[in-house]
């Protein structure tokens, strides 16, 4: 079995908020619907090559993050895959989410 990108609730509520704010307020659909597959698979495949990524262990035990155009995806190494924590704009004060 290969390994698979796993979402937190508030990762994966954090994309569905990028997705309708593209779709809905710029009217860009097809945009919107590019942006999630093109996180979904550079999730899977970090999740292949866990380590991969930048070191964030002010956000977090073990956090890394890596981007996708504008986002910041944040995750950590979980049992031989990666676990999806966050899904944040690049210009967003991000290490505020994480106390």
């Amino acid at each position: 079995m290969s390994p698979h990108a796993r979402w937190t609730p508030e990762a994966g509520q954090d994309l569905e908020d990028i997705v309708s704010y593209i779709a809905l307020k710029e009217g860009r659909l097809s945009t919107a619907e590019s942006v999630a597959d093109e996180i979904h698979e550079k999730c899977e495949t970090y999740s292949k090559f866990p380590t991969l990524g930048t070191a964030r262990p002010d956000l977090g035990p073990g956090y890394r993050v890596f981007t996708v155009k504008r986002w910041v995806i944040i995750f950590r190494p979980v049992d031989q895959q990666i676990e999806v924590m966050r899904v944040v704009d690049g210009a967003r004060d991000y290490g505020r989410l994480f106390p």
